[in-house]
């Protein structure tokens, strides 16, 4: 079901609701949250500015791909992705973050990367012990001195730990 112009999902989306990028999707149905067993979800490319609170009964979710989307948030709800261990949410308009990003144990890979609005980071995203990659390419981050955010992810994480509540961790 890719680049085919869809603008809504059918009820039987659970057939193959990993493979839906390149579309016009503007919402996702609240019964997304029925598809329990989703492994993927790559939502690349369409047009969605919201996910519903329903995402974060996705228990088994590994791999969520919401880039290059209209999203200006993220629902605190996707804190309860414990299996995710890839979260792509670059190249859209996010202006921060929910503190439970930082619950997500597993996650390895975060790309925040070309979120023109995005100034402020959670400092539990220092909690990530798992994680190995960020990417946070042209994201204005102005909470953060700018020769912190120069200096990569890692000082940036070290930064978060070190300016947060977090310190003894």
């Amino acid at each position: 079901m890719k680049e085919n112009q869809l603008s809504s999902l059918p009820l039987d989306i659970g057939t193959w609701a990993n493979m839906v990028d390149n579309n016009l999707l503007k919402r996702l149905p609240q019964f997304i949250g029925n598809l329990r067993k989703l492994r993927v979800l790559d939502l690349e490319e369409n047009k969605l500015d919201c996910l519903p609170n329903d995402i974060g009964y996705l228990s088994t979710l590994q791999k969520l791909i919401i880039q290059s989307n209209q999203l200006t948030c993220l629902p605190r709800a996707i804190g309860r992705l414990s299996n995710l261990t890839f979260l792509n949410v670059g190249e859209n308009n996010l202006n921060s973050l929910p503190e439970e990003i930082g619950t997500l144990e597993n996650l390895e890979t975060l790309l925040i990367n070309d979120n023109p609005s995005l100034h402020h980071l959670p400092f539990e995203l220092a909690l990530l012990n798992s994680l190995q990659i960020m990417g946070i390419e042209n994201c204005p981050l102005s909470q953060i001195p700018p020769d912190i955010v120069n200096g990569g992810p890692s000082l940036v994480i070290q930064f978060l730990k070190m300016k947060g509540p977090y310190r003894s961790m």
